[in-house]
């Protein structure tokens, strides 16, 4: 059984550069993205398997201007290649030194890839990143245990406007693309609420500086 991090470990750490006072916890699946750690640099998108808008998801879940956003964490759901799946659990107390850029976080991802991925395990690739040979279900069920309210982000939900934040939100959102039928049914199994952050479609990025935006408005 994936070992279920408490809460209260996520929250207890050094607070000098923390901003806003809800956590918030991201999965995004990757339909493509590639669970072996040779791909380009230069070619993160392509032989990558659009790594690239996981590692934009990962800028915009955690970066700020002037400092990392210590209450968040994001699963990266690794669905490309014969090796998958794999998740990349990134926790935003214990990282350092996070760089926006697409190429230092696709650094990261690839050092993670190199790691042995074991079910039921996380495996610490660098400081506050991790890798498991987890799926969606199995993230869904760990996150579960933890309490925390799920929370799908799509066209058809409810205006984020006037939505109200639960105190341990967990948005779940794909990378180009919406959850399969197949990831709906998973999700399904669980209760979950459904947002909209826009009234057009947004890339999977934008739409978590959107969800952040709303929180640091409500919890300053």
């Amino acid at each position: 059984m994936i070992h279920i991090v408490k809460r209260i470990n996520m929250l207890k750490t050094n607070m000098g550069d923390t901003h806003g006072n809800m956590d918030s916890t991201f999965i995004v699946i990757g339909h493509r993205a590639k669970t072996t750690a040779d791909f380009e640099f230069n070619d993160i998108a392509g032989s990558g398997g659009s790594l690239d808008v996981l590692a934009r998801c990962i800028g915009t879940t955690f970066c700020l201007s002037n400092g990392l956003r210590k209450e968040s964490r994001a699963y990266l759901v690794l669905l490309g290649g014969k090796d998958a799946p794999k998740t990349i659990k990134i926790c935003g107390n214990e990282i350092q030194g996070l760089n926006s850029d697409e190429r230092s976080i696709a650094g990261l991802m690839r050092a993670a890839l190199k790691k042995e991925a074991v079910k039921g395990k996380w495996t610490k690739s660098t400081t506050g990143v991790y890798i498991s040979r987890a799926g969606f279900e199995d993230i869904l069920r760990e996150l579960s245990e933890e309490g925390v309210t799920f929370v799908h982000l799509r066209e058809s939900g409810v205006d984020i406007r006037g939505f109200e934040f639960p105190p341990h939100p967990c948005f779940i959102l794909g990378d180009n693309a919406d959850l399969t039928e197949e990831e709906e049914g998973v999700l399904n199994a669980h209760p979950f609420l459904k947002v909209s952050v826009g009234p057009i479609s947004y890339h999977a990025s934008q739409c978590i500086t959107i969800v952040h935006n709303e929180m640091d408005r409500r919890c300053p």
